[in-house]
């Protein structure tokens, strides 16, 4: 286990370099094409030779004093997007844990072995729809609902702004759904599968009450699979956090690389700076690889402590 555990994360280290070099040799081409293609943008003058300009770039990140003033105004505006970001993943992937979970139990037939019909319906709702769609759905309940109440209501939940309380809750609710659904459906098909085994009937041949076989015995087997699901969910939320970040103003790692991305439209806006920097589309896409690899790395070390079959492989 300590073997495998070294080995993983020592792999970490060249997996980031080789994303941040990747993320940074495309923003270096691509950025002086597409401001010759978008008449918005000030001119951008031919790039330098990759490797020297990429070697000056990891000089300047890893040794604070041969930093800018606008080189560490960058670096702060991606720290505080990345603690937005980390706390709204957090708060999101913790309710569709939990919340997916006690769905995929609570669907779960005893006898005979199978799984509710109401899930299957639920399930395929949830997952059949994106982020971005539910996220425009509550905003067009909110604007409905100040249509309805007349002028000068306040709305229950802000649509659009960063902050810990009321600005929260749209973009969980957005970001949460697909996970929750997918954890859910998941976790009550294997279940189901498992009280389908031998062992089982053999329990409840010897009078083993359901609450027992379930606790004991199933639970304990399936947690594995579990786990590897919630991973997966982990990476679909994650992959959907530019869009909801967008979409709600939430000023965090997704919507800073979208500003990244997205040509501005005027040019006096903040974000024709951002526009294919380098430095910021390497940085941010690495923190996005970081948190794959950590969620990979942390999942197979709790499936091969759930599962001591899986310790020696």
């Amino acid at each position: 286990m300590l073997r495998y555990l070294l080995r993983r994360l020592l792999l970490i280290p060249p997996a980031l370099l080789v994303i941040n070099f990747l993320g940074y040799t495309y923003a270096h081409f691509a950025r002086p094409l597409r401001a010759a293609r978008t008449p918005f943008l000030p001119f951008v003058q031919e790039p330098g030779p990759l490797f020297p300009v990429y070697r000056e770039y990891l000089t300047t990140f890893f040794n604070p004093e041969l930093r800018t003033v606008e080189q560490a105004g960058v670096l702060l505006s991606i720290r505080e997007a990345t603690v937005a970001s980390l706390g709204l993943i957090a708060v999101a992937i913790t309710f569709s844990i939990l919340i997916g979970v006690l769905l995929g139990l609570a669907a779960v037939r005893n006898e005979p072995p199978g799984v509710a019909r109401w899930l299957t319906f639920v399930s395929t709702s949830g997952l059949a729809m994106p982020s971005f769609y539910i996220g425009s759905l509550l905003i067009a309940a909110s604007v409905s609902y100040v249509i309805w109440a007349g002028p000068g209501t306040e709305l229950p939940f802000e649509i659009q702004g960063f902050g810990w309380d009321k600005h929260l809750v749209f973009p969980v609710l957005a970001l949460m759904a697909r996970p929750t659904m997918q954890i859910a459906q998941l976790t009550a098909g294997i279940l189901s599968g498992e009280l389908s085994k031998q062992y089982v009937r053999a329990g409840r041949s010897l009078g083993q009450t359901w609450r027992s076989i379930r606790l004991k015995y199933a639970m304990r087997n399936i947690i594995a699979p579990v786990i590897l699901t919630i991973t997966a969910s982990f990476r679909l939320l994650v992959g959907e956090l530019v869009v909801v970040e967008w979409l709600f103003a939430w000023t965090g790692l997704g919507r800073l690389l979208a500003q990244t991305l997205v040509p501005p439209l005027q040019t006096n806006s903040a974000e024709t700076l951002l526009f294919l920097d380098p430095q910021v589309v390497a940085i941010i896409l690495t923190i996005f690889g970081g948190l794959f690899l950590v969620a990979d790395l942390l999942a197979s070390v709790a499936v091969r402590a759930a599962d001591p079959r899986l310790r020696d492989v």
